[in-house]
């Protein structure tokens, strides 16, 4: 077990375990003493110490530490954003437009979590690749001294690496952030219940979930206990993918799996395997263009959106139904005027005709009541 890894002496019998992470078989191993550990790769092989060192190191982050002071860090995490569902009725489907994945292979055989970071911030606007993602914002670790909590345990682009949670991901966001002088910020979610993220889908927001490979069954298992005290669990099959999608009526969820590509699968495994996982999920707020100020990403909606939608529309059309006749009564005066008209003012025609009898010589009272009608439009104008 990897407990003993920076413990046991080179006489130790060497003990393997392998398991699976994001398509990889990794190779547990209790083999080398202290010394070793502090020479071993995190690729397998064997370096000088010093070049390990510098291997582990990540320069970039020196670099933004020295620009940017600790007082400032608080402010690249601002909650100005409410993100959070409260009374809200969501609608039976809700999917981002546009979402696209950033394939995991050839370079990052077991680096989901970086590159469901890295299509997140794609889809977001933000100009940046996995490589340089994984290279240059996150931690990496393949002593033992830390657990998935701290970094990356392992090498992404071998097919050795475990993998990461949440808070990695959060810190490897916040740093790139920083370089980009943007006021975005990642929100960790972890614990949310997989349905209350969908209030984020609905917002046009995706979200970064740790899920399995192709959703395959697993269960915790204990690994090792690291030098900082904290003990490492992992779980085979562990995967990260970015959920911009739902449809509670077909029962799936829209994923961007870097190993497959856009894809559904069932909602209801899904959500079984996201609880295992442990609830983990990151949420990003704003976007490259405009930072927290972004309008919300175009969401196509079906279900409580789309009935309310209906009624608004039947309401329009019953009162244009009802404005429709007085609005089209004068563009329409001129034609039944001329006949509801002169049955009203038959009577006052009629009743100076008897005068007008002794001149006989006007029979042509209908082409004078054409008009008369007329000036009484122009009276009733």
């Amino acid at each position: 077990m990897i407990n003993k890894f920076l413990k046991i002496t080179t006489a130790t019998i060497v003990a393997t375990l392998t398991l699976t992470s994001c398509g990889s078989r990794v190779r547990l191993m209790n083999s080398s003493t202290e010394v070793d550990a502090d020479t071993i790769s995190s690729d397998g092989s064997y370096v000088e110490r010093e070049e390990y060192r510098n291997q582990e190191s990540i320069e970039p982050e020196k670099l933004i530490e020295q620009e940017i002071t600790t007082e400032n860090e608080p402010e690249t995490e601002p909650v100005t954003i409410d993100i959070y569902q409260k009374d809200y009725d969501l609608p039976s489907k809700a999917v981002i437009d546009d979402f696209q994945t950033v394939m995991q292979n050839p370079e990052l055989p077991t680096g989901c979590e970086i590159t469901a970071l890295t299509q997140t911030l794609n889809f977001l606007g933000f100009d940046i690749d996995k490589v340089t993602m994984c290279d240059t914002y996150m931690n990496t670790d393949w002593k033992g001294e830390y657990t998935m909590n701290q970094c990356y345990i392992g090498d992404p682009k071998s097919y050795t690496g475990f993998g990461c949670s949440a808070p990695v991901i959060c810190k490897s966001a916040r740093r790139y952030f920083r370089v980009e002088k943007s006021n975005c910020y990642p929100v960790d979610l972890t614990g949310t219940d997989f349905q209350e993220l969908f209030y984020q889908i609905e917002q046009g927001r995706p979200v970064i979930v740790w899920a399995t490979m192709y959703l395959m069954d697993t269960k915790p298992e204990y690994i090792y206990t690291a030098k900082n005290g904290e003990e490492m669990w992992f779980c085979t099959y562990q995967h990260c993918l970015t959920l911009y999608g739902y449809d509670k009526d077909e029962g799936i969820v829209y994923v961007a799996d870097p190993l497959v590509g856009n894809t559904t699968y069932s909602l209801e495994k899904f959500e079984r395997i996201y609880d295992i996982l442990g609830k983990q999920a990151v949420v990003i707020c704003g976007d490259a263009e405009n930072g927290l100020d972004a309008e919300p990403k175009h969401v196509t909606k079906s279900g409580v959106e789309e009935i309310i939608t209906e009624s608004t529309t039947e309401e329009i059309t019953e009162t244009e139904m009802k404005t429709a006749e007085p609005e089209t009564v004068p563009e329409t005066e001129p034609e039944p005027v001329p006949e509801t008209e002169p049955e009203v003012q038959i009577e006052p025609e009629t009743e100076p005709q008897p005068e007008e009898t002794e001149n006989q010589q006007e029979p042509e009272l209908p082409e004078e009541s054409g008009e008369e009608p007329q000036e009484t439009e122009e009276f009733n104008d």
